[in-house]
């Protein structure tokens, strides 16, 4: 199942590229999730885990970055770069990948697209669902975006890790 949401951002690129990349910060906007490392690494190779769970029930949703361009600073016509995070879903319930691309519009604003193409185990079982599920997953993934980019935006509170 392929979703994708654009929120704009009142921040630069490089300002918002920063929180969203810093996996332990995403536990502030994430229901029930708690985000964090699972490898020293930053970047292309690093690794994360998001643990969902309710009343000590979960599950672990691991992820490897297999891509990794940070943004560059300015307008589009000054230079500015968009930044294109992917990761891999490498878990035994959620399947697929994720895209966080965080283009600048302005010196001093952006727009995030966060793309989700993933599946969940079974597939076999859970895949006729899909249609049924695209629209609250959409939302859900809607409301998390928008929650941290509106946290940027107020400036705090700053990434949890440097």
């Amino acid at each position: 199942m392929r979703v994708v949401v654009e929120v704009p951002a009142r921040r630069s690129a490089p300002v918002v590229w920063r929180h969203l990349v810093d996996w332990p910060w995403q536990s502030g906007s994430i229901p029930l999730t708690r985000v964090f490392r699972t490898s020293a690494a930053e970047g292309e190779g690093g690794s994360f885990t998001g643990r969902t769970a309710v009343l000590g029930v979960g599950f672990d949703d691991p992820m490897d970055v297999v891509r990794w361009e940070p943004p560059t600073a300015g307008a589009p016509a000054d230079g500015g770069r968009a930044g294109v995070a992917v990761l891999a879903k490498r878990g035994s319930v959620v399947l697929g990948s994720a895209a966080l691309r965080v283009e600048p519009v302005t010196a001093g604003s952006c727009r995030v697209v966060w793309g989700e193409d993933v599946h969940v185990a079974p597939v076999r079982l859970t895949r006729p669902l899909e249609p049924l599920l695209r629209g609250p997953v959409w939302l859900g993934l809607r409301s998390v975006v928008v929650d941290m980019v509106r946290r940027v935006e107020a400036g705090t509170p700053e990434p949890l890790e440097p």
